[in-house]
């Protein structure tokens, strides 16, 4: 298994949400976060997270939760701009009661810088909600 560290220099970790996105910016080499921001869930706001990972040097990853739903037309904005997307796993939904979300804990990349140190996810992205079987 390829480590995450071995195929891009950053992930751009997103938690999706109705009304807003927040998005982290994490080194895959060391885990360290590097910036963070939230936007409008409207294409100026995906527009603004865009121009946040061109600021970025190197190749990039974007981990996105919930690709099928809050994070679909995200995932399809990038997708119209070649950018690689994969999706994060949720937490089953009892897990999610009664835990705080882990990318939004402090620091809010955990999930990603986790995700980094392990190796790739086996989901792709689900921008139509069907699961794509790419990488």
């Amino acid at each position: 298994m390829h480590m995450l560290a071995d195929l891009v220099d950053v992930v751009i970790g997103v938690d999706t949400h109705k009304h807003t996105h927040t998005a982290a910016v994490v080194v895959a080499a060391t885990g360290a976060m590097v910036a963070q921001v939230t936007v409008a869930a409207t294409p100026a706001g995906y527009r603004q997270l865009l121009k946040l990972a061109g600021e970025q040097p190197g190749r990039r990853v974007w981990a996105i939760e919930g690709t099928g739903g809050d994070g679909a037309g995200l995932t399809r904005f990038l997708a119209a701009h070649q950018e690689q997307v994969v999706e994060l796993d949720r937490p089953k939904r009892a897990a999610r009661r009664h835990a705080p979300n882990p990318i939004r804990s402090t620091p809010p990349g955990r999930l990603v810088r986790r995700w980094a140190a392990t190796g790739l996810p086996s989901p792709g992205p689900r921008a139509s909600g069907r699961r794509c079987r790419c990488g």
